[in-house]
C-alpha cells in the first residue's frame, strides 16, 4: 500500500482542520519547512513553524523539517546546518526527527553545491541526527548533484517514474494535489519509524523543566557564546523566546544555557537570572552539601522540587560533587537540579 506525506511552509496554512484534512485523506506525515540560509545571513524562520507544528501533531501526523539551502561555502554550509538545528531543538524533537536539506535555489553555485551539501549534512550526522536526507527536481541529479551519496526526496511531476535513480526515498509527483496549489510525494522509508518528538510549549507549573526563557526588556536580541565564552554578537535571541536546554556549562566562570550545539545563552539573561528553581521529581527533594561535599542532613526535606532559591550565576566546583549553585552559607545545591540542566528525573 502507497504511503504519502505532504510538504508546506508559510505559504500553506497553520490551523489544525488543513491537518485534519490531510489525514482524513489518508496522508499521515507532513515535512514542514522551518528555516532558510543562516543566523549572520538570511536569517529566515517561517513564521507558521511552531502553529503548523502543534496542529499537525494534534492531527495524529508524523512531523519532519526541511532547510532551504542558500550555502556559498562549506563554512556557511555548516553555519546554516547550526541554525536549522538549533531551530529543530528549540523545538524539543529528537535526533531521528526527518530533516530535510532543499537544494532547489537558482542562485547556487551548480559547479559547488554537491560538495556544500555534504557539509550541511555532514555536520548533522555528526552530531547523531540519524534521518537526514537531500531534496531537488529530477534534473539536477544528472549532473549537479549525487543521488547515492545520501538519501535522497526527489521532484518529477508529470511522469510515471520519479526520474532519478540512486538512494531514492521519497517522490514529489505533484504541486497540486487536491486541485490546489499543495506539493504531494510518495514516502518510501522517510517516515518509517514512529515520532515520539513534541514541540516545545509555554511551560505551565511542572517538577522538570529544560526550558528556559529570555528576559523582558526593550532590546533587539540577547548575544549568545560558544563554549570558548567567544561571542556571536549576530545571534540576536529574541526577548521572552523560549528555548529547550539540554545542559548547563560554566563559561568565564558563569552558568551558561546551552541551547543548541556549541550555542549558549547567560543565565542571566534568563528569567532564572539569580534565582534556583529546584528540578526534581514531585514531591521529593534533593540533598544539598557543604564546601567539603558532605551531605547536609535532611536537606531533602527543604530543598523540594519546584522551590525557588536565590543565587548568583557563579557556579562552584565542590569536591566529589561537581558543579553547585550556592543557596545559603557552605548549603551547595548540584547544577543538575536547576532548572535547563537537561535533567530528566533519573
Amino acid at each position: 500500500m502507497a504511503k504519502y506525506f505532504a510538504d508546506v511552509s508559510a505559504y500553506q496554512r497553520d490551523d489544525l482542520a488543513f491537518f485534519q484534512g490531510f489525514v482524513n485523506a489518508g496522508v499521515p506525515s507532513v515535512l514542514i519547512k522551518a528555516t532558510e540560509g543562516s543566523a549572520k545571513g538570511t536569517n529566515y524562520v517561517n513564521p507558521k513553524l511552531l502553529n503548523q507544528t502543534r496542529n499537525a501533531l494534534k492531527a495524529g501526523m508524523n512531523v519532519g523539517f526541511y532547510h532551504f539551502f542558500h550555502a556559498i561555502s562549506d563554512q556557511d554550509a555548516v553555519e546554516e546546518a547550526k541554525f536549522f538545528e538549533s531551530k529543530v531543538v528549540e523545538l524539543g524533537f529528537d535526533k531521528d526527527t526527518p530533516l530535510c536539506l532543499d537544494v532547489e535555489d537558482s542562485k547556487l553555485d551548480t559547479s559547488k553545491v554537491a560538495q556544500y551539501v555534504d557539509s550541511f549534512i555532514n555536520y548533522l550526522t555528526s552530531k547523531g541526527y540519524t534521518n537526514v536526507f537531500q531534496y531537488s527536481m529530477a534534473s539536477w541529479f544528472h549532473g549537479i548533484l549525487n543521488a547515492n551519496a545520501h538519501p535522497t526526496w526527489v521532484a518529477s511531476y508529470g511522469s510515471n517514474d520519479c526520474g532519478s535513480r540512486g538512494n531514492i526515498i521519497g517522490w514529489q509527483y505533484t504541486s497540486d494535489w487536491g486541485g490546489g496549489s499543495q506539493d504531494m510525494s510518495f514516502d518510501w522509508g522517510i517516515f518509517d519509524k514512529v515520532k515520539t518528538s513534541k514541540p516545545v510549549e509555554k511551560p505551565v507549573k511542572s517538577t522538570i523543566v529544560n526550558v528556559v526563557t529570555a528576559l523582558s526588556g526593550n532590546v533587539k536580541g540577547y548575544t549568545t557564546y560558544n563554549s570558548q565564552g567567544i561571542a556571536d554578537k549576530d545571534t540576536n535571541i529574541t526577548p521572552d523566546s523560549m528555548w529547550k536546554s539540554n545542559n548547563i556549562e560554566v563559561i568565564n566562570q558563569k552558568a551558561y544555557f546551552q541551547i543548541a550545539t556549541d550555542i549558549y545563552l547567560p543565565q542571566d539573561v534568563t528569567t532564572l537570572k539569580g534565582k534556583l528553581i529546584i528540578n526534581y521529581v514531585t514531591g521529593y527533594g534533593v540533598n544539598a552539601y557543604d564546601s567539603n561535599g558532605n551531605s547536609i542532613k535532611d536537606s531533602n526535606l527543604k530543598f523540594k522540587s519546584g522551590t525557588e532559591w536565590k543565587v548568583t550565576d557563579i557556579l562552584t566546583d565542590i569536591k566529589n560533587i561537581g558543579l553547585c549553585y550556592e543557596v545559603a552559607p557552605n548549603t551547595f545545591i548540584p547544577v543538575k537540579y536547576q532548572q535547563g540542566s537537561g535533567f530528566t528525573g533519573k
